[in-house]
């Protein structure tokens, strides 16, 4: 048996560079998007469902000579230089590192192996759709069962950039018990000779179809495969992380807790194990970053005897689309620093993305898991290929069903939310007496009229309350929260969104714009002369505060109601080196000043001066530059604010 790399000719046909559309789909992170294809592929491939599917990521050097006919390749790269040579500079770029590496007497390989999976399936014929096919041999082609994870056929690219030389080698043990390898290189079209010119992908073979060599391929010589399986051999593998092992292990717990907590995932990194036992402990100690604590809040929930388990009710639709009572479960927790969101996951437990915008006064946090076939079939045709995202467009069929299902979904996360957890919040309220002067929730897009809500000014009891020293927890999430947390809270919560009408005029409530409001602005100038000072033309002539209000837009939520803390977001229609800012509370029979007690601003050029009475006094606004003002005033409930901005 003779075998030799086979670059099979374009005749005619296109003629490719190194970009590859398909590479560049995972090209943000290449390990992470590694981690997540890899694993997916294998979760989808299970032979034994009542057992964990192990995958195994395992580092080791090899001397050059052995790989499979270096010599060969090391001429197809030489091939690509002399066609691409001042014509394509990322080409050039990338043959260069490409024969530095095969002149070198050791390459480091990264093997990924799988167990407990069926290996490629129809290696021995090559049939068309078969998994080896898919794999190997088609492109864009995907022929996984409804309940799988991929259905694009792309993420197989994604190891392809984790080698330096975009060449891999695949081993397989497959169910029939047959043993096969084969190579693929991934490259740009070169001409062989006069006459022709390939296609770019070329393929370790034995004859001119291209398909498997029988036997398994033995890189590794500390791994021989004894059950079937799937081995993939990263060839060249030097990521720009040195400490690829941490990154893995990240992925993995970042993106497949649900997985492996529910022991349908072991994996390993050379000597280090990820399963049901230590993953709790794996997570519970990675450093407190934000995004680490919303892992671990996600694991709790999983864990938890206070969690909610809330099935998804049947349904029924057009064409004969319908899903049975628990094809999703919604598991739910409430409690203080929680995300307000809802990790959304599908048939193999991987993380797919968060729901926001579900309520902005709820501290809770979730998980959606669709289990379902019927359901998981419907939404897999709705994620896009790096499976961060669904999108109703995607779904060819019928985009507009897909809509109202996804619509429904939404809705159901959302009703689910208030209904279990609105109640208590809306009951400490009402023990005040306020619930009725929070701004209106529905925000009645039907209605163009600006509205506004008022709040009763006079004095009909008062309630002595002790206040409560702010834990230093409150504290430092106050102080970290950024202008994106406040949009989210106040979308979630009132329907407000940064793409809505965030101005207003006359200090008026917008319909779309939510707690937003600003002054009119002044066609004439926004400042006068002062007919009283005396002075001689020739000198410069003295300012003094405008009078008029400047155009701005602001937000403005709640943060903290028994301290009287409030979150502003705020933006000038102009440049103004010196302002202030005039606060009142609107009343049913009058407005009046509302006492500042402290005024902090989370922006480094814009700097408080000074409060007074009701008043803040800021240095250096600049035009349409967005900046966030905390403001603790003397008031321990909700109220309706108007806020103008002057030059000063």
């Amino acid at each position: 048996m003779t075998t030799y790399w086979n670059f099979p000719a374009a005749t005619g046909g296109l003629i490719n560079s190194i970009n590859n559309a398909g590479l560049e789909t995972f090209r943000g992170n290449a390990l992470d998007s590694l981690t997540r294809e890899i694993c997916q592929n294998s979760l989808d491939a299970v032979k034994d469902k009542s057992k964990p599917v192990v995958v195994e990521f395992k580092s080791f050097q090899v001397d050059t000579n052995k790989f499979p006919n270096k010599d060969e390749l090391l001429n197809v790269f030489e091939l690509c230089e002399r066609t691409w040579r001042g014509h394509n500079k990322k080409s050039e770029d990338f043959i260069e590192e490409a024969l530095m590496i095969l002149n070198q007497s050791e390459m480091r390989f990264l093997r990924i192996s799988d167990f407990n999976t069926k290996g490629l399936e129809g290696a021995k014929d090559g049939k068309l759709g078969s998994p080896w096919s898919s794999l190997i041999k088609e492109a864009g082609s995907s022929n996984k069962e409804d309940s799988s994870g991929g259905s694009f056929g792309i993420g197989k690219s994604a190891p392809f950039l984790n080698s330096n030389l975009r060449t891999l080698f695949y081993s397989s043990y497959d169910i029939t018990n047959y043993t096969s390898h084969i190579g693929v290189a991934n490259i740009m079209s070169f001409r062989k000779d006069h006459d022709h010119i390939t296609l770019g992908n070329g393929y370790f073979t034995d004859n001119e179809n291209s398909t498997a060599i029988p036997g398994q391929l033995l890189l590794d010589d500390t791994f021989h495969r004894k059950e079937t399986g799937t081995d993939i051999y990263v060839s060249a593998f030097h990521p720009k992380e040195q400490d690829w092992e941490n990154e893995i292990i990240k992925s993995i717990l970042y993106n497949f807790f649900i997985t492996v907590f529910q022991k349908k995932l072991v994996v390993k990194v050379n000597d280090m194990e990820i399963n049901d036992h230590n993953i709790g402990q794996l997570i519970g100690e990675l450093e407190d970053t934000k995004e680490n604590q919303e892992l671990k809040n996600y694991f709790q929930l999983l864990t938890s005897s206070k969690t909610i388990v809330i099935p998804y009710p049947a349904k029924k639709y057009k064409q004969g689309i319908q899903f049975e009572e628990g094809e999703a479960e919604l598991l739910l927790m409430n409690g203080e620093d929680l995300n307000r969101r809802v990790l959304m996951t599908r048939k193999t437990g991987m993380r797919i993305f968060e729901q926001k915008n579900i309520s902005g006064s709820i501290s809770f946090t979730g998980i959606l898991m669709i289990t379902g076939a019927n359901m998981n079939n419907i939404f897999k045709q709705m994620e896009n290929p790096a499976h961060n995202e669904w999108s109703e467009s995607r779904y060819e069929k019928d985009p507009k069903l897909a809509k109202e299902i996804y619509t429904e979904l939404r809705k159901f996360i959302r009703d689910t939310v208030k209904e279990k957890f609105q109640e208590q919040i809306t009951d400490e309220m009402d023990a005040v007496g306020l619930s009725d002067f929070l701004p209106n929730a529905n925000l009645d897009s039907g209605q163009s009229t600006n509205k506004t809500e008022s709040l009763n000014s006079s004095i009909k009891q008062i309630i002595k309350k002790e206040k409560k020293q702010e834990s230093k927890t409150t504290s430092r999430r106050n102080k970290g929260m950024e202008i994106e947390d406040v949009e989210e809270q106040l979308a979630g919560e009132y329907g407000i969104t940064p793409s809505g009408n965030e101005g207003g005029s006359n200090g008026e409530t917008t319909t779309d714009g939510g707690n937003a409001g600003g002054g009119t602005g002044n066609p004439g100038g926004d400042n006068e002369l002062n007919p009283n000072e005396d002075g001689e033309k020739d000198k410069k002539r003295q300012r003094k505060p405008s009078k008029y209000p400047i155009e701005m837009n602001q937000k403005y939520v709640c943060i903290d109601k028994a301290n009287g803390k409030y979150r502003f977001i705020i933006s000038a229609q102009k440049t103004l080196s010196r302002a202030r800012l005039v606060f009142r509370v609107m009343g049913e029979q009058s407005n009046y000043d509302l006492p500042i007690k402290q005024a902090i601003t989370n922006d480094a050029n814009v700097t408080v001066e000074k409060h007074t009475s009701n008043m803040v006094y800021l240095n250096s606004l600049k035009k349409n530059k967005r900046f966030m003002l905390d403001v603790d005033i003397d008031y321990p409930d909700y109220c309706v604010l108007e806020v103008e901005l002057y030059e000063n």
